[in-house]
């Protein structure tokens, strides 16, 4: 799990010169973490599905930014992201002579889409000569997504710039209510 410490004596320093109060500073930081989750959801949702290489639509339903909740320690915010298998059925699947090509350059040789079951689509491919077994088709995403969170959200610049922004922003606008 990432997280990002906010130093407090930075925090501090900030409520002293813009002279707040401790009530409007706790309400300003819980506001400020509520916005960095949604703005991080937002920021991370592009470079990911291009990461991934599948559409925005899809990875954006295993996306979610979870709201301030209220700890011992302070408190914090989650961004949350399903690293579940993805089904080949949502990446645009194309039927091709040797079998089922999707997006992102995804190739099962000897996969197919049955016709039987046009509410259920999926892509299968059987696991033997006969008819059955089949097993459905997924692609993995589980190594890339957490290399990508790791390395590239929690850690840049643009994540603690943006924060220190938002932080001033909200404390003068509490100040001035």
């Amino acid at each position: 799990m990432n997280s990002f410490i906010v130093d407090s004596r930075k925090v501090d320093k900030l409520v002293l010169e813009l002279g707040a109060t401790s009530k409007q500073a706790t309400l300003a930081l819980r506001s400020t973490v509520s916005k960095m989750a949604t703005w991080l959801r937002a920021r991370t949702l592009p470079e990911l599905s291009r990461k991934l290489s599948m559409q925005q639509k899809i990875v954006r339903r295993r996306l979610k930014a979870i709201k301030f909740k209220q700890s011992q320690q302070g408190g914090s915010a989650k961004l949350f992201l399903g690293l579940n298998p993805v089904a080949l059925i949502y990446l645009q699947p194309k039927t091709t002579p040797t079998g089922i090509s999707a997006q992102g350059g995804r190739i099962v040789e000897g996969g197919f889409i049955p016709k039987w079951s046009k509410s259920k689509k999926q892509v299968f491919k059987r696991l033997g000569k006969k008819r059955l077994p089949i097993e459905k088709q997924e692609t993995h995403i589980k190594d890339a997504g957490e290399k990508y969170i790791a390395n590239k959200v929690i850690d840049s610049a643009a994540f603690e710039k943006q924060f220190w922004k938002v932080l001033e922003h909200e404390l003068t606008w509490r100040m001035n209510k």
